[in-house]
């Protein structure tokens, strides 16, 4: 999987997903899983809970990442179904509990 991260960076930001009980699947979505990002593109993740609250993952999530922008998106809050088919389309899953 080319995502455009070093693989520590990538291994970082995973490791979050398992501290919080109600991820039960995590995935890329956007520029990194096409394939077609900039050195500088954000990072889109989605999460699919089991509908307890992800409070503080955001924060978690863009201390690991450092300098890239995280976009986080929360499955069961997501009311676009246009995104929601593109991520399911194009998401590449990083992580299942």
């Amino acid at each position: 999987m080319n995502i455009g991260l070093e693989d520590k960076k990538i291994q970082k930001i995973v490791s979050l997903f398992s501290k919080y009980e109600a991820v039960e699947k995590a995935v890329i979505f956007g520029s990194r899983a096409r394939g077609d990002f900039a050195y500088n593109s954000d990072i889109d993740i989605a999460v699919y809970t089991n509908g307890q609250s992800v409070t503080g993952l955001q924060t978690d999530l863009e201390e690991a990442a450092g300098i890239y922008k995280i976009n986080l998106i929360v499955m069961d809050e997501l009311n676009n179904d246009q995104l929601r088919q593109n991520i399911e389309r194009d998401g590449v899953e990083v992580y299942r509990a």
